[in-house]
């Protein structure tokens, strides 16, 4: 068992706290927020045994820490770690970028000993109110070593404890995939809500009363937390702006089989995307 600090412990942390405990992973888990109404709902809900609204001393005692915060605010928190971390200690996140932790200041802090690490799971709610202690069941994690470590064996082994399945990737390629299968759609659910709603005011109503069904299911991703998401964009700005241009591409295609009227080839793409998206149901 670990003693374990959790920075952030929202829906994510959270959850991991629970999880954590669940699997009689964790001897004591130190939570910080600097929301004092999540810090108290984690602890109530006994995701944390001890609340800080400030990274602290305490982070001496930890083998672990998670950073389970909005990925914006990793360098004010990193630089805060930094002065009280030894390298016994591990650090990770569960955060959806990864690329710039190969950056300065993340590769000069001098006791910074962390493998960075991405679960794949969630939901579009936020805070410790919404966490589960099933979050993390038979999902995907990556890890992202920057460094070979031993280090990377004891995070690796707490996510399969915890029944996830784990897979080991550079940071890049894990940037790469993620623009494609997480990032690109929450940014087409919450450009769409706009501009379907930016159509014509005087019919917001009737958008609102029709808008179940596909729509609904389609855009449900889009009342996920937009800092969160604000800082996803940003960080990962060069592999989403290369996803975009690609995605662009293929709808101006479509948008010219449509208007050229080719019906052959709008009913090959419509094909061919069905089948792809069965294979994907499949392995999920």
């Amino acid at each position: 068992m670990y003693n374990i600090t959790i920075i952030g412990p929202g829906l994510i942390g959270a959850s991991l706290g629970l999880c954590l405990k669940k699997h009689a992973l964790a001897n004591k888990i130190h939570g910080m927020d600097i929301d004092t109404i999540n810090l108290k709902k984690a602890k109530s809900l006994n995701a944390i045994d001890e609340a800080h609204k400030e990274i602290g001393s305490y982070v001496n005692e930890s083998d672990i820490v998670f950073v389970c915060t909005p990925v914006g605010t990793f360098h004010k928190i990193f630089e805060s770690l930094n002065k009280f971390l030894t390298k016994k200690t591990i650090v990770s996140d569960v955060g959806s970028v990864k690329g710039f932790f190969l950056k300065k200041p993340f590769n000069n802090f001098k006791n910074l000993n962390i493998v960075p690490g991405h679960p794949i799971a969630g939901t579009e709610f936020s805070g410790a109110s919404n966490s589960k202690i099933d979050m993390f069941e038979n999902k995907w994690c990556i890890l992202t070593p920057i460094n070979k470590s031993k280090s990377i064996k004891v995070i690796e082994n707490i996510w399969k404890r915890m029944n996830m399945r784990v897979e080991i990737m550079s940071p890049n390629k894990h940037d790469k995939i993620m623009s494609v299968t997480s990032h690109l759609p929450h940014l087409i659910a919450f450009t769409i809500v706009g501009t379907a709603f930016n159509l014509s005011p005087r019919d917001r109503k009737s958008l609102l009363n029709f808008s179940a069904g596909g729509f609904r299911d389609f855009t449900r991703i889009g009342s996920s937390d937009p800092k969160m998401w604000h800082d996803i964009f940003l960080q990962n700005k060069k592999f989403i702006l290369s996803t975009l241009e690609k995605f662009g591409n293929d709808l101006d295609f479509l948008k010219m089989l449509i208007k050229t009227e080719n019906s052959g080839k709008i009913l090959n793409i419509l094909k061919k995307n069905k089948t792809i998206r069965q294979k994907i149901s499949k392995l999920s």
